[in-house]
C-alpha cells in the first residue's frame, strides 16, 4: 500500500501531499507564490499520472490553521477554481472534502475586533499578515461553498479532537484542538478584550496564542506506519492530544514520521517532546524567515537518541539569513561527535521531497 509523505518547496511555511492508497491529501497549501511555484505544478504533474483529460480527485485538503504562511496556496487554487466555475470551464481539480476552522467559526464575530484592532497596533510586521489570514480564513470558506466542497466533514462543526475517521485504507485521528481548548480560546479571548478595551497589545496575543493554539493535529496511520503532522502547534498540546487520545502507551508513541511543528522553532518543543515522540523521520520545512529551523531545535532532535536510525529531512539548505552557515555548522558538528544519522536536503531543482513509508507512487 502507498503511504507517502510530499513535502514541496513552501518557503518559510508549509504545504504537503498525502498518499494514502489512492487517497490524497493536500494539507496547507504554504505562502504566497507556494500556488504558482510548487503546488500548482506538482498537482498538474499528478493529474497529468493519474487522471490525463480529467479532474485530479483531492479526496481531503486541510488547513492546520489560519496563518498566512499555511492557508495562501489555498486561496490562490479556490481563486482558479472560482474562475474558471464562472468561466464554465472544466477543473483541473475536485476536492470532496475541506478540513478548515474558520476563525469566524472559533471566535465569532469577535473575529472582527481582532483583525481592526491588530492592524492599529501592528502597521507593519509579521503579526499584521497573520492577522490578515482571518480575512483569508474567510475567503477560503466562501470558495469552498461557491465550488460545493465539502466541509468538515464527518464532523458536527470545527474540526475537533479526538476523533478518528477512516481514510480509504488509512485512518486520520484528530490530537489536536480539543473542543475544550477550542471553547476556552473563545472565553479567553473574549476575557482579554474585556480587560484591554485599547487592544494596545492584541497583536502580539493573537501572533503568541490564538492562531497556533487553534492548530489542527492529525496522526495518519496506514498498517503498522505512523505520520504525526503538527502544523504550528505547541508540543506540550500534541502530548496532551496524543494521551488523551489513548495513543501514548508506556507515555511514548514510536512514529515513523514526525514532521515538526511551526518549521522547526524551539519556542514550540522541549527535550521531552522528541523523547516521547522518537521517529525515523523528522520534517522540517522553513527557509531561515524567523530563524527557522533553530538549531538548538535540531540539536534536540539528535539528543533525544542514542541510536542513529532516523533522518532529519529539510526542504531548504540556502535560504533567509545565515541558514545555509547554521545548518552546515550543524552537519559539521555531527561528524565531529561520530553521528552518522541521515540529513538530507530538497534538490533545489525539485518541486519538493517525498518520504516513502511503504510503497512509493507508481508516478514520477
Amino acid at each position: 500500500m502507498v503511504f507517502s509523505l510530499e513535502v514541496l518547496q513552501a518557503f518559510h511555511g508549509d504545504s504537503l501531499l498525502l498518499h494514502a492508497g489512492d487517497r490524497l491529501c493536500l494539507i496547507d497549501g504554504g505562502p504566497v507564490r507556494t500556488w504558482a511555484t510548487s503546488l500548482r505544478p506538482r498537482l498538474e504533474q499528478l493529474r497529468a499520472a493519474r487522471a490525463p483529460g480529467d479532474a485530479l480527485r483531492i479526496d481531503l485538503a486541510m488547513v492546520s490553521h489560519i496563518d498566512a504562511d499555511h492557508i495562501h496556496g489555498l486561496t490562490d487554487m479556490g481563486a482558479a477554481m472560482v474562475e474558471l466555475a464562472e468561466d464554465q470551464q472544466p477543473q483541473p481539480f475536485t476536492i470532496d472534502n475541506l478540513w478548515h476552522n474558520a476563525f469566524d467559526d472559533i471566535l465569532g464575530d469577535r473575529a472582527d475586533d481582532l483583525r481592526t484592532a491588530a492592524f492599529d497596533a501592528a502597521p507593519a510586521d509579521h503579526t499584521r499578515s497573520v492577522i490578515a489570514s482571518v480575512g483569508q480564513g474567510r475567503e477560503l470558506r466562501d470558495q469552498a461553498i461557491r465550488l460545493g466542497w465539502g466541509r468538515n466533514q464527518p464532523f458536527d462543526g470545527l474540526v475537533a479532537a479526538p476523533r478518528t475517521v477512516a481514510f480509504g485504507d488509512a485512518k486520520l485521528t484528530v490530537v489536536c484542538p480539543d473542543a475544550g481548548a477550542l471553547s476556552k480560546l473563545h472565553g479567553s479571548w473574549e476575557s482579554w478584550l474585556a480587560r484591554h478595551p485599547e487592544a494596545a497589545q492584541v497583536a502580539e496575543y493573537a501572533d503568541t496564542s490564538v492562531f497556533n493554539l487553534s492548530s489542527i493535529v492529525v496522526l495518519a496511520e496506514a498498517g503498522d506506519q505512523r505520520m504525526l503532522l503538527c502544523g504550528d502547534a505547541r508540543g506540550d498540546h500534541v502530548l496532551e492530544g496524543l494521551e488523551s487520545a489513548g495513543l501514548m502507551a508506556g507515555g511514548t508513541l514510536a512514529l515513523d514520521l514526525l514532521k515538526l511543528p511551526h518549521h522547526g522553532s524551539i519556542r514550540n518543543v522541549e527535550a521531552d517532546f522528541f523523547e516521547r515522540l522518537p521517529a525515523r523521520h523528522y520534517v522540517i520545512s522553513a527557509d531561515g524567515s524567523h530563524g527557522n529551523p533553530e538549531t538548538a531545535t535540531l540539536e534536540a532532535v539528535a539528543a533525544s537518541r542514542a541510536d542513529d536510525d532516523f533522518t532529519i529531512h529539510l526542504t531548504n539548505h540556502d535560504g533567509r539569513g545565515d541558514l545555509a552557515a547554521r545548518l552546515d555548522a550543524f552537519v559539521v558538528a555531527r561528524n565531529a561527535a561520530g553521528r552518522r544519522y541521515g540529513i538530507v536536503f530538497r534538490d533545489p531543482a525539485a518541486l519538493g521531497m517525498r518520504i516513502d513509508l511503504a510503497d512509493p507512487p507508481e508516478e514520477p
